[in-house]
């Protein structure tokens, strides 16, 4: 098989991995929290903060998971985590009080890590080497099962109750995501692993991959320690925590933010759907921008993108600027998920990429904890979204502030670090 075809079955792994890791908890925490309420004698409050356990553990699994697909390989991590799927689910089916409910999900936040953005990036950056950015806009496409997930859920409890779901849609996912990564995905190209080889011959030692850059490229490369002590990774993460928080909470809140305008619960629903199943939209097409500009600039544009779009929310009550938001605000947003990872890339370097990845993810997750407490703050007191939405309009013009002011930095002899080696002309 040619390493052309082989690239695109990577992609499929890695959207299967998505699909079946984070997108799945996301897309089917409301259906059986609702079900929780009316069948458990738990608190709302426990239950909620079974999910917000797991999005803390999420972002503080990044830089761990970085570190083993560095040392096992994202091949590895991700059937590691389809088996922790599987077993994951089948534990939350059989908890019988509120704080096992917790303990069990927000340890699965570390499953969702495993089947992330890290991996995901590690294995594009090394099949990718011209086209990052198409390549991870494809491959993290997996959130349009946002757009079925949910309804599954919501038979499969029907059917079964919420105990038996559990086991059924886990023991599933992680049966066709195990079986997918398996069939399609390979940690390196053959070419970029004959070379590690031969280099950890020579030195007594594998060492990380770095495809597709040259020698000289690869001595620039900066490890963790040494992106944390410059003022541009500081600067992207904090772009990061301002425009997670504020999609953490658009997308908590957008239910309740459409019956505000007067919409029925199913049209409400629907615009949740539609902000997350339209994602992939700006994934692919910024992605795909990023490999062909500065994608630092291209970020820059995702960011005013979702500003204008909060803007216009605020500035009419219609119904049809609800749903012009929705269709712009889902663009931005897919397109900042797809191309930060290519930033991050563009300014450090590829051969500590999973690291440096989980370590912006640790950072910028850190914004969705804060995010939607904050609305459901403001919403309660003032009985409006008003303020907290002009808060998130601003969040997103200095997300896009702090990421203009990063610099590439330059060697003694005035050349920049860190050339990209994916753009095209």
């Amino acid at each position: 098989m040619s390493e052309t075809s082989t690239r695109w079955l990577i992609v499929t792994g890695c959207f299967t991995s998505e699909l079946t890791g984070p997108v799945l908890f996301a897309a089917t925490f409301s259906v059986f929290f609702a079900t929780l309420l009316n069948s458990e004698p738990w608190s709302r409050t426990a239950i909620a903060f079974a999910y917000s356990l797991y999005v803390v553990v999420y972002g503080l699994s990044g830089p761990l998971v970085g570190r083993w697909c560095e040392r096992f390989g994202p091949k590895r991590v991700m059937m590691a985590g389809g088996i922790s799927i599987a077993g994951g689910f089948a534990l939350l089916g059989i908890t019988r009080q509120a704080w096992q409910f917790c303990l069990v999900y927000g340890l699965l936040g570390v499953t969702a890590g495993m089947t992330g953005i890290v991996p995901l990036t590690t294995l594009v950056f090394r099949w990718f080497v011209a086209n990052p950015g198409l390549g991870i806009g494809v491959a993290s496409s997996g959130t349009l099962g946002g757009l079925f997930l949910a309804p599954l859920a919501h038979v499969l409890i029907e059917q079964l109750g919420w105990r038996g779901a559990y086991p059924v849609l886990g023991g599933g996912a992680g049966l066709l995501l195990f079986g997918v990564i398996l069939a399609t995905v390979e940690d390196a190209p053959l070419s970029a692993v004959q070379v590690n080889e031969l280099e950890g011959s020579a030195s007594g030692s594998l060492q990380p991959f770095a495809q597709g850059t040259s020698d000289q490229s690869i001595s620039d490369d900066l490890s963790l320690r040494q992106a944390l002590a410059t003022q541009r990774f500081w600067l992207l993460a904090a772009s990061g925590f301002l425009f997670l928080g504020a999609l953490a909470a658009l997308l908590a809140h957008a239910v309740p933010l459409a019956q505000d305008r007067g919409m029925a619960g199913g049209t409400a629903a629907l615009a949740l759907g539609l902000i997350v199943g339209l994602g992939p939209i700006g994934r692919v097409g910024l992605g795909h921008l990023a490999d062909r500009y500065q994608a630092k600039a291209i970020l820059v544009v995702s960011f005013l993108i979702q500003a204008a779009a909060l803007f216009l929310l605020l500035s009419n009550q219609g119904v049809r600027f609800f749903w012009a938001f929705v269709v712009i605000f889902a663009i931005g947003h897919g397109g900042a998920l797809a191309v930060a990872p290519v930033v991050i890339g563009d300014l450090f370097g590829r051969t500590s990429l999973a690291s440096l990845v989980g370590a912006y993810w640790l950072v910028a997750t850190a914004g969705s904890v804060v995010g939607p407490p904050l609305a459901a703050a403001v919403r309660q007191d003032v009985g409006s979204y008003y303020p907290v939405l002009t808060v998130f309009a601003v969040s997103m013009l200095c997300a896009a502030g702090l990421t203009g002011m990063i610099r590439e930095q330059t060697s003694p002899v005035g050349r920049p670090l860190f050339v990209s080696t994916h753009r095209t002309t």
